[in-house]
């Protein structure tokens, strides 16, 4: 049996979701909290790239924190203490994604090991896996904090190997993003990619081991 680990946020997790939150506690139109929510994660994920490069962790709160700040100074909004808090919770509230749980479900009964890898610092990640419904499916749910670095450092994927004691290659990472598959890939993981945008394959990195649109598509394959 293999160990099969998966993204959390826009693999599992629908980060769109959060436009609940910052339509809930900002009084903006819905066409501004469309731009909010996708300078937030574009962001999100810049900062998290920076922050490896620069060798100046930090945990991936602060990081959604200082993303979040941006995005709002970028549209000239500038809420209480009190509505950012508000705000940032949306990130432990996120949607799952159709298939989510079956997908972990089934794999789980099929003796593989099931887990999270995921940027997320680990109180992040276990809120948001209780509220969503996934805790109860899961295995482990391992961080990046514990290597203070972000995907796709290679050093993630390889204490994922190594918490879940296999070796790198009996490992699979699923994700829903193409330069997190490249990264595992490179660090020797098997990778399912799922493509929900039906994206062109990326140029860096090795070839994705699995494909499919969804997250039920991917489980055949790594079964």
């Amino acid at each position: 049996m293999t160990a099969v680990c998966f993204d959390m946020y826009g693999t599992l997790c629908d980060t769109g979701s959060v436009v609940d939150a910052l339509a809930r506690e900002l009084d903006v139109s819905d066409a501004l909290v469309s731009e909010l929510d996708a300078t937030w994660r574009t962001r999100q994920l810049q900062y998290s790239y920076q922050l490896a490069l620069m060798d100046e962790y930090r945990p991936f709160w602060q990081v959604t924190r200082d993303a979040l700040d941006y995005a709002l100074a970028r549209y000239d909004l500038d809420p209480d203490e009190e509505t950012r808090l508000a705000v940032l919770t949306g990130y432990e509230e996120l949607t799952p994604f159709p298939g989510a749980v079956d997908a972990l479900e089934t794999l789980g009964d099929a003796g593989h090991t099931v887990a999270v890898l995921s940027n997320g610092n680990p109180a992040m990640l276990e809120t948001l896996a209780e509220n969503a419904g996934l805790a109860p499916h899961l295995d482990e749910v391992i961080s990046a904090d514990a290597v203070e670095t972000f995907k796709p450092a290679p050093a993630v994927y390889e204490h994922a190997a190594g918490a879940l004691g296999e070796p790198i290659e009996d490992c699979w990472l699923v994700t829903s993003n193409a330069w997190d598959a490249a990264g595992a890939g490179s660090a020797g993981m098997r990778t399912g990619w799922v493509n929900r945008a039906r994206d062109p394959h990326e140029r860096i990195g090795p070839a994705v081991t699995a494909v499919a649109p969804d997250l039920p598509g991917i489980v055949p394959e790594v079964l």
